[in-house]
């Protein structure tokens, strides 16, 4: 078959410019590599008034515990000023000193699997998602065990968590079945590996690539080639081979997708115990919201009738709210008035703290007051206004949970 030569012109030219764009997509990979490994990135720390606070016990407690020698296998950090500066994993393990138990699901509590979805990007899906996962992780001493999967192939939540490796495991890896197995090594234990750790100690972080695009095009060939979804599983593949084999791990899973319905997507849908919708307050995002949730129904009941269970909860998050707005709090009225309790009665607020820590790959959470690109007031607002949000959250979590439940005879 011959290509005309003008298409063949066309051709060079992509093929030039997919060069070109490799070469500096390298090279930024290379420098964000460079200078922000996760093992370079650190947490916040803590001064000693906040740690008590987070422990729940008052500043003579802690200086007792410090005075009798209790602490001093921790090999706690003083700041310039001579107090302690202490990290979330001092915190931790003088929870454990303390008698302060870890608030894990029982085994019979249900993991939560939530994912978090638009269709209309912009809307503040990950800044969203990677801000409640660092508020659920540092704001409270449960250490709640939290996992991240980043099904999106163009990696904005892997971002906020750089990968020390140069070529890690991605979720797309292990669903397209492209690892093999090393002498003595279980799936098991291979998935859990690829959940990486990260600077903030009881978050972990399944990251993708760009290679994860890959498992569309293999997903519909390999439709092509058989005739039976008991063959192909495509729908059941994120939770049957990555999830089922972590679920004892972790409390919390939280999936990050793309803005698109793709193989990806029926995988987060069918893998999920939640959904929260993230909605924009401008009339055009409102508009492409309602439109996909006029789909979203009939999109379920494709993976309803393959065995999905049910979600626990749907909710709908406003973000990037603008106080004072007169139109946005016209259309976040409306979203109340059409969605009632299913919508969360705390917005995430407009905030220059979040726009700041976002543009350097950071949560609210990292930022010291001292360091952050925005006041100081405006950050304690933001995180404040997180934490709000993440209250009402953490309460549909646990609702869900029996073992948190109180028995009434």
């Amino acid at each position: 078959m011959s290509i005309n030569s003008n298409a063949l012109s066309t051709y060079k030219l992509l093929k030039a410019t997919a060069e070109v764009a490799e070469q500096s997509l390298e090279g930024r990979i290379q420098h964000y590599r460079a200078h922000l490994k996760s093992e370079d990135k650190e947490l916040r720390t803590y001064t000693q008034k906040a740690a008590a606070d987070l422990l729940g016990v008052n500043n003579r407690t802690l200086k007792r515990r410090h005075d009798q020698g209790d602490f001093d296998h921790l090999h706690i950090q003083k700041g310039a000023n001579g107090h302690y500066a202490y990290t979330l994993s001092n915190i931790f393990a003088m929870a454990e000193i303390l008698g302060i138990n870890a608030d894990h699901r029982d085994h019979s509590d249900k993991l939560q699997v939530i994912v978090i979805n638009s269709l209309k990007g912009g809307c503040g899906k990950t800044t969203s998602l990677v801000n409640l996962a660092a508020a659920l992780a540092t704001t409270n001493i449960k250490r709640y065990r939290i996992g991240i999967i980043d099904l999106d192939p163009q990696g904005s939540s892997s971002s906020f968590f750089p990968s020390s490796e140069h070529d890690p495991i991605t979720v797309g890896d292990l669903m397209r079945d492209c690892i093999e197995l090393e002498e003595n090594e279980t799936w098991e234990q291979l998935v859990a590996d690829s959940f990486q750790k990260t600077h903030i100690p009881n978050i972990r972080i399944l990251p993708s690539g760009m290679d994860d695009f890959y498992f569309e095009h293999e997903t519909a060939t390999e439709l092509k080639e058989s005739s039976s979804y008991e063959q192909t599983r495509h729908y059941h593949k994120l939770k049957e081979r990555v999830i089922e084999p972590v679920k004892d791990e972790f409390d919390i899973i939280l999936i990050d997708t793309a803005p698109s319905l793709n193989f990806m997507f029926y995988n987060a849908l069918m893998a999920s115990t939640a959904m929260l919708i993230p909605v924009h307050p401008e009339a055009v995002d409102f508009d492409a919201n309602n439109k996909y949730l006029k789909r979203l129904g009939e999109i379920y009941h494709t993976v309803a009738a393959l065995g999905h269970e049910g979600w626990d909860f749907m909710q709908f998050l406003v973000t990037n709210y603008v106080k004072g707005n007169h139109s946005q709090r016209d259309i976040v009225k409306d979203v109340r008035t059409a969605f009632g309790r299913q919508v969360m009665s705390y917005p995430i607020n407009h905030s220059s703290a979040i726009t700041a820590s976002s543009s350097s790959f950071n949560t609210i959470f990292d930022q010291k007051t001292s360091d952050s690109l925005a006041s100081r007031e405006s950050l304690l607002r933001a995180q404040e206004n997180i934490k709000d949000v993440v209250d009402e959250l953490e309460m549909l979590i646990r609702s869900n949970w029996a073992s948190t439940q109180s028995s009434l005879d």
